[in-house]
Protein backbone atom coordinates (compact mmCIF):
# COMPACT_ATOMS: atom_id res chain seq x y z
CA UNK A 1 0.00 0.00 0.00
CA UNK A 2 1.43 3.31 -1.11
CA UNK A 3 0.26 6.53 0.73
CA UNK A 4 0.82 10.46 0.39
CA UNK A 5 -0.23 13.35 2.63
CA UNK A 6 0.04 16.82 0.71
CA UNK A 7 -0.83 20.14 2.11
CA UNK A 8 -2.76 23.14 1.13
CA UNK A 9 -3.22 26.22 2.08
CA UNK A 10 -6.61 27.98 2.30
CA UNK A 11 -7.36 31.84 2.78
CA UNK A 12 -10.76 32.81 2.46
CA UNK A 13 -11.91 36.31 2.37
CA UNK A 14 -13.79 36.65 5.09
CA UNK A 15 -15.58 35.25 8.21
CA UNK A 16 -18.54 32.98 6.97
CA UNK A 17 -17.32 32.29 3.75
CA UNK A 18 -17.61 29.30 1.87
CA UNK A 19 -14.75 27.96 -0.27
CA UNK A 20 -14.65 25.30 -2.63
CA UNK A 21 -11.57 22.97 -2.76
CA UNK A 22 -13.05 20.01 -4.53
CA UNK A 23 -9.87 21.30 -7.45
CA UNK A 24 -7.48 20.60 -4.33
CA UNK A 25 -8.97 17.09 -3.47
CA UNK A 26 -8.35 15.91 -7.39
CA UNK A 27 -5.26 17.64 -7.11
CA UNK A 28 -4.02 15.71 -4.49
CA UNK A 29 -5.73 12.39 -5.75
CA UNK A 30 -3.52 12.85 -9.13
CA UNK A 31 -0.04 14.05 -7.34
CA UNK A 32 -0.44 10.72 -4.92
CA UNK A 33 -0.55 8.56 -8.20
CA UNK A 34 -2.94 6.50 -6.49
CA UNK A 35 -6.02 5.16 -8.39
CA UNK A 36 -8.05 2.94 -5.69
CA UNK A 37 -8.19 3.50 -2.61
CA UNK A 38 -9.37 6.71 0.38
CA UNK A 39 -8.22 10.09 0.76
CA UNK A 40 -8.75 11.96 3.98
CA UNK A 41 -9.33 15.31 3.50
CA UNK A 42 -8.28 17.10 6.83
CA UNK A 43 -8.64 20.61 8.21
CA UNK A 44 -5.82 21.32 11.46
CA UNK A 45 -8.07 24.18 13.18
CA UNK A 46 -11.00 24.53 15.61
CA UNK A 47 -12.59 27.60 14.12
CA UNK A 48 -13.02 25.96 10.80
CA UNK A 49 -14.93 23.05 8.63
CA UNK A 50 -14.74 20.81 5.98
CA UNK A 51 -18.44 19.64 4.64
CA UNK A 52 -19.61 17.84 1.52
CA UNK A 53 -22.60 19.28 0.17
CA UNK A 54 -23.61 20.69 -3.06
CA UNK A 55 -22.24 23.76 -3.99
CA UNK A 56 -25.17 26.09 -4.63
CA UNK A 57 -25.84 29.26 -4.00
CA UNK A 58 -29.34 29.34 -2.33
CA UNK A 59 -28.02 26.07 0.34
CA UNK A 60 -24.90 27.87 1.21
CA UNK A 61 -26.47 31.11 2.14
CA UNK A 62 -29.81 29.02 3.92
CA UNK A 63 -26.86 27.29 6.22
CA UNK A 64 -25.21 30.68 6.68
CA UNK A 65 -28.51 32.00 7.56
CA UNK A 66 -29.50 29.42 9.88
CA UNK A 67 -26.51 28.96 11.55
CA UNK A 68 -26.57 32.79 12.70
CA UNK A 69 -30.32 32.14 13.78
CA UNK A 70 -29.31 29.01 15.90
CA UNK A 71 -26.20 30.49 17.14
CA UNK A 72 -26.23 34.24 16.96
CA UNK A 73 -22.86 36.34 16.96
CA UNK A 74 -24.17 39.27 19.61
CA UNK A 75 -24.92 35.75 22.00
CA UNK A 76 -22.54 35.05 25.31
CA UNK A 77 -19.72 32.74 24.87
CA UNK A 78 -17.85 31.74 28.04
CA UNK A 79 -14.92 31.33 26.04
CA UNK A 80 -14.63 34.77 25.17
CA UNK A 81 -15.08 35.83 28.86
CA UNK A 82 -11.73 36.25 30.34
CA UNK A 83 -12.94 36.60 33.22
CA UNK A 84 -14.09 33.01 33.90
CA UNK A 85 -11.72 31.37 30.98
CA UNK A 86 -8.75 29.35 32.32
CA UNK A 87 -7.21 27.53 29.87
CA UNK A 88 -5.37 27.91 26.30
CA UNK A 89 -5.07 31.75 26.74
CA UNK A 90 -2.59 33.11 24.37
CA UNK A 91 -1.35 36.55 24.02
CA UNK A 92 -3.98 39.05 22.10
CA UNK A 93 -6.41 36.06 22.40
CA UNK A 94 -9.54 37.04 20.34
CA UNK A 95 -13.25 36.68 20.82
CA UNK A 96 -14.34 33.32 18.72
CA UNK A 97 -16.11 31.51 21.05
CA UNK A 98 -19.10 31.97 18.49
CA UNK A 99 -16.73 30.13 15.24
CA UNK A 100 -15.59 27.35 17.95
CA UNK A 101 -19.29 26.23 18.90
CA UNK A 102 -20.39 26.80 15.11
CA UNK A 103 -17.36 24.62 14.13
CA UNK A 104 -18.75 21.44 16.94
CA UNK A 105 -22.34 21.45 15.64
CA UNK A 106 -21.10 21.66 12.04
CA UNK A 107 -18.97 18.84 13.08
CA UNK A 108 -16.26 18.35 10.71
CA UNK A 109 -12.87 18.26 10.64
CA UNK A 110 -11.99 15.50 8.30
CA UNK A 111 -13.80 13.33 5.62
CA UNK A 112 -12.87 10.15 4.32
CA UNK A 113 -13.62 10.08 0.48
CA UNK A 114 -13.01 6.49 -1.51
CA UNK A 115 -11.21 7.01 -4.38
CA UNK A 116 -11.56 4.40 -7.88
CA UNK A 117 -9.84 5.14 -10.84
CA UNK A 118 -7.55 7.82 -10.10
CA UNK A 119 -10.64 9.96 -8.83
CA UNK A 120 -12.69 10.49 -5.57
CA UNK A 121 -16.49 9.30 -5.45
CA UNK A 122 -18.47 12.37 -4.93
CA UNK A 123 -21.85 12.52 -6.04
CA UNK A 124 -22.79 13.97 -8.87
CA UNK A 125 -23.89 17.45 -6.56
CA UNK A 126 -20.84 16.85 -3.95
CA UNK A 127 -18.00 18.90 -3.53
CA UNK A 128 -15.87 19.41 -0.57
CA UNK A 129 -16.14 23.05 0.93
CA UNK A 130 -13.96 24.07 3.51
CA UNK A 131 -15.81 26.66 5.87
CA UNK A 132 -14.22 29.70 7.57
CA UNK A 133 -15.96 30.40 11.27
CA UNK A 134 -13.04 33.08 12.36
CA UNK A 135 -11.07 35.55 10.91
CA UNK A 136 -9.55 34.87 7.61
CA UNK A 137 -6.25 33.60 7.91
CA UNK A 138 -3.74 31.12 6.32
CA UNK A 139 -5.43 27.66 7.14
CA UNK A 140 -3.85 24.17 6.63
CA UNK A 141 -5.89 21.55 4.65
CA UNK A 142 -4.13 18.04 4.65
CA UNK A 143 -4.88 15.26 2.21
CA UNK A 144 -3.97 11.99 2.90
CA UNK A 145 -3.80 9.41 0.25
CA UNK A 146 -3.46 6.18 0.28
CA UNK A 147 -4.32 2.64 -1.47
CA UNK A 148 -2.49 1.23 -4.77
Amino acid sequence: MKSRTIESVIVADRRGEFVDVTEELLRAIKDSAITEGCAVAYCRHTTCGLLINEWEDGALEDLGGHLERLIPADGYFKHDDLGVRTQNLQPGERANGRSHVVQMILGGTSHAIPVSSGEPLLGRWQRLIFVELDEPKERSLLFHVFGE
